[in-house]
């Protein structure tokens, strides 16, 4: 089986059965970032980094099911080991001098 593979609703994980920033509705999604052109409404369950949480939330609904985890921070879906890194485009808005 393959680790990855792309789909008609964009990249899919088989093995994990979880899609990476899907363009379509899907079951469970991996969200890298908050930017338009990866959180898409529509999903039934959002994985996604804390930072994003606040921006999918208003982007999308303070109902959407969403778990967030830290960065470098692993999990585990049916036996494939998931970590989010910083995408390196995104300003780091939280931080104060």
């Amino acid at each position: 089986m393959k680790l990855l593979e792309l789909t008609d609703s964009g990249l899919f994980c088989p093995p994990a059965g979880i899609f990476i920033d899907p363009w379509r509705p899907v079951d469970r999604a991996i969200i890298t970032h908050a930017h338009s052109d990866h959180s898409r409404w529509g999903m039934k369950h959002y994985l996604a980094h804390h930072d994003s949480a606040e921006v999918m939330k208003l982007r999308l609904g303070a109902e959407i099911s969403l778990e967030t985890v830290d960065y470098a921070q692993t999990i585990e879906m049916n036996g494939v080991k998931i970590s989010l890194h910083p995408a390196g485009h995104i300003p780091d808005l939280l931080k104060s001098d």
